[in-house]
């Protein structure tokens, strides 16, 4: 990995400062995976074709193979700004716009990749056709966190002079915060059971339709995130077929391969965002000088904000385009609380 940065930072006053990067890098030699024994594109059934059409004819439709050689190039845009701790408050918020390009996709990534990428790649002779956005990245990102102690009580701005009880009960409180926005990641639309570029590849690899239209609805919503209509499966036309994505794999009842693949690209679906505040507050009774218990409380999600999973983007499925569960991860699932009691001694 070859990395590259550069920073401007101005104090802005109000113990406050500011910094503004541009942070790059570009990866070589990443894990991905191909099968040697992959056929040349074919209008023939892989069924029906001779054994020499294969590498190695004598071994089996796969020869599977983990390799480097896969490329990824990263720019981002980072603004952030940090207060230091005055008058009982002190912050930071981050906003990242990014773009991270990879060709170790896989079929269809619902994940960064691993030793294999996202799974073995779709067409063994072309690796630039898994080129796309890394499905994690998120374009946009802002996250922030801040600490306040409130103002209230014994020796603060308000309630100063109170009598000790309700110092005790209402001074000293300190709240924390951390929130979080951010856009969705990129998906991939796909299908299974086809074998349009007479490969084999359609017999153990998910395949990616052809795209024909847009694909963002005008009203974007939980059910119909995506146009299922803009995609039509390799070899079919725009019509009551347009689903059927069984093109090369049986000579009896299926079309014949068009020896291609669907035109389709990596990541071209970007998924839902994730808004979240997550807060918490705590408070310590002195009993006396070497007694004191605090009590704390912290909630994520404390809005219940509701965050969308992924949208259903199996092509042959019915309800291709409907989002129907929520996140349950990375601090978007539903409102979770606790309160804890500490003695120190």
């Amino acid at each position: 990995m070859i990395q590259w940065n550069m920073s401007v930072d101005r104090n802005i006053g109000f113990n406050t400062g500011v910094r503004i990067s541009y942070i790059g890098s570009h990866s070589v030699n990443l894990g991905w995976a191909q099968n040697y024994n992959q056929s040349p594109y074919s209008t023939t059934f892989y069924a029906q074709q001779p054994l020499s059409s294969r590498p190695f004819p004598y071994w089996g439709p796969e020869v599977e193979n983990r390799d480097s050689g896969g490329t990824a190039f990263y720019h981002s845009l980072q603004a952030e700004a940090n207060r230091r701790f005055r008058n009982g408050l002190t912050f930071t918020g981050a906003y990242t716009l990014a773009k991270n390009i990879t060709d170790t996709g896989g079929p269809n990534p619902t994940s960064f990749g691993g030793e294999t990428g996202n799974g073995r790649v779709l067409d063994a002779y072309n690796r630039a056709g898994n080129r796309g956005d890394v499905y994690g990245t998120r374009r946009h990102r802002f996250i922030s966190t801040a600490v306040y102690e409130l103002p209230v009580g014994r020796g603060r701005a308000y309630l100063n002079s109170t009598n000790r009880l309700i110092d005790a009960v209402a001074g000293g409180w300190q709240i924390s915060s951390i929130f979080l926005a951010q856009s969705g990641p990129y998906e991939t639309p796909y299908f299974s059971g086809g074998d349009p570029s007479g490969t084999g590849s359609g017999f153990y690899r998910n395949q990616r339709p052809d795209r024909v239209a847009n694909s963002v609805p005008s009203n974007q919503n939980r059910d119909k995130w995506v146009t299922r209509s803009a995609f039509v499966c390799p070899g079919q036309s725009v019509g009551p077929n347009q689903y059927k994505c069984s093109t090369g794999i049986n000579p009896a009842t299926d079309l014949a391969p068009i020896g291609r693949f669907g035109n389709s690209g990596v990541g071209i679906v970007q998924g839902p965002g994730t808004v979240n505040l997550s807060l918490g507050m705590s408070k310590a009774f002195t009993i006396h000088e070497r007694l004191s218990v605090r009590v704390n409380g912290s909630f994520t999600n404390v809005l219940n904000h509701t965050n969308l999973a992924d949208p259903i983007l199996s092509l042959t499925n019915a309800n291709f385009g409907k989002i129907t569960t929520a996140v349950g991860t990375e601090f978007g699932g539903a409102r979770t609380g606790q309160v804890g009691v500490r003695i120190e001694f």
